[in-house]
């Protein structure tokens, strides 16, 4: 009479293909997390934008503040009805203005931000949980400097 079950041998095969799927599958399952990151961080930026690009047109002039902490008065619920005052990473957005332009920014996974004046630049989309350090500047209405979009 035969007993039901598995054996040993064959219950640590199964567990060395899970463990090898798993190896394979997290480092995509983490650049997949921050690429979904770096889309809602620029889909907040685009909105802060839009939102200082409709108070332009009622005032003629761009908010003036230092954040967009200090902006959301202005521009929250009249000209937003979401509004987000820090990135996915849960960095604070930077923001400056002059009479008619504007910039928002993020300084992305890590903490350091330039605002990269006169150098805009669209570079290569990431492709490693690493390569999400790079910031994103939003001015006046497109991205300066910020992964190319396909």
């Amino acid at each position: 009479m035969r007993k039901k079950g598995f054996s040993l041998i064959e219950l640590m095969i199964v567990v060395a293909i899970i463990a090898i799927l798993a190896m394979i599958m997290t480092p995509n399952l983490l650049t997949a997390i921050q690429k979904a990151k770096l889309k809602s961080t620029m889909e907040d930026m685009r909105n802060i934008g839009m939102a200082v690009d409709n108070y332009m047109s009622d005032w003629g002039i761009a908010v003036q503040g230092s954040s967009a902490t200090a902006i959301r008065t202005y521009l929250q619920p009249f000209y937003t009805k979401k509004y987000a005052e820090t990135d996915q990473w849960n960095h604070a957005y930077h923001y400056k203005a002059t009479a008619d332009e504007y910039s928002v920014g993020s300084s992305g996974k890590d903490t350091v931000f330039d605002w990269h004046d006169g150098q805009g630049t669209l570079y290569d989309p990431p492709t490693s949980k690493d390569d999400f350090r790079r910031d994103l500047v939003y001015s006046s209405g497109s991205f300066t400097y910020a992964p190319r979009q396909h």
